[in-house]
């Protein structure tokens, strides 16, 4: 909607055109005739009824660095992966942190991928799709929020970029005698935490975070529950542990009511680096090619070669939907198949 003010004042009225148009920025003037006033407010809302976008001096003055800057100001703390993103955010602003916001085009945003994609690891190796598609989603969300709530740009020019073909995930899992092997190397650590974590991660399928971001008060022995305050998708869940892993656990807690996390370190002020006793102990059992998160896909493959479904997989992972636990669907096949045939069996007359 449009309106025009007068505005008097010691040099005499002047007349202030207002536009407000929903899903645009305000766009205001000043003139010194009312009808120059009301002309101008006919050519913005004709534009805006052409569908495009207009921009006080002000904005089409902005940086991307500036839009980096508020963005980490307002949105990147509520964010768990906030180190991270402000790491890759960091890697923008170099490229494209000059670059006039409104002028930011899909042709710079596509060479920035290509940079990107360019960069070596801090192993000296080439980063993958998967990366450098991780790299896009962070500043499409910037670039989104830019859009949306700040009202700086008509469009996100992301939207225009293609993601990279990735690689299929990992699908190394450990075979029944190399899972003895690994128990019995941790068995013979001196350190017999690791012990613990292995059985967490192979028996209850629990990522490495959510086992060193245990704490005393969130493990309740006696029920064999474990409670999972913030994991990777943002909810909270109950872990069962098995007998056999509380007995353990227990071992651990020889004054029957530690408080602090479960497995920290020697100076009691964060978790555990137990890397070294990893690498020893896959040594020790001869495992190649295997990484601690590896034994999350192998909990998950024995469950549903034993017959669990892909909601109850999904639900023992803790994802919010199925999509993820869907690739150990077609482990699940034969159980689904003998499920059916004894249901049939009730109702279908014999031959």
């Amino acid at each position: 909607m449009g309106t025009v003010t007068a505005i008097k004042g010691a040099k005499g009225t002047r007349y202030r055109a207002q536009v407000r148009r929903k899903g645009h920025p305000q766009q205001s003037e000043y003139f010194a005739r009312r009808k120059d006033a009301e002309a101008w407010v006919r050519k913005i809302e004709t534009e805006l009824d052409a569908g495009r976008f207009l921009f006080d001096g002000a904005a089409k003055k902005r940086t991307v660095s500036e839009l980096i800057d508020r963005y980490e100001a307002d949105v990147l703390p509520q964010k768990k992966s906030a180190r991270d993103q402000r790491q890759q955010l960091s890697i923008w602003r170099e490229m494209v942190g000059q670059e006039k916001l409104l002028g930011l085009s899909t042709a710079t945003l596509m060479e920035a991928r290509r940079k990107i994609a360019e960069r070596q690891t801090r192993h000296d190796k080439p980063v993958s799709n998967a990366t450098v598609n991780r790299y896009l989603a962070v500043f499409s969300h910037v670039l989104t929020v830019a859009e949306n709530q700040y009202q700086w740009i008509p469009e996100n020019p992301m939207r225009r970029v293609p993601l990279l073909k990735e690689a299929q995930g990992r699908d190394r899992v450990l075979s029944n005698i190399e899972i003895q092997r690994l128990l019995a190397a941790c068995s013979e650590i001196v350190d017999r935490r690791l012990e613990v974590i292995v059985l967490l991660a192979l028996t209850s399928a629990m990522r490495r975070g959510e086992i060193m971001g245990l704490t005393w008060d969130r493990v309740f022995l006696d029920q064999g529950l474990l409670k999972i305050e913030e994991p990777k998708n943002g909810q909270r869940r109950m872990v069962t542990v098995l007998p056999e892993v509380v007995a353990k656990m227990a071992e651990l807690d020889v004054d029957g009511g530690r408080d602090g996390l479960v497995f920290p370190n020697k100076t009691l002020t964060g978790a555990w680096d137990f890397k070294k006793s990893w690498q020893k102990v896959l040594q020790q059992a001869d495992l190649d090619d295997f990484r601690f998160h590896d034994l999350r896909h192998t909990a998950a493959k024995l469950i549903a070669k034993s017959g669990g479904s892909v909601p109850q997989i999904a639900t023992i992972l803790g994802h919010k939907s199925f999509k993820m636990a869907s690739r150990y669907a077609h482990l699940t096949e034969d159980h689904t198949r003998d499920l059916l045939s004894r249901t049939m069996k009730e109702v279908l007359p014999d031959e």
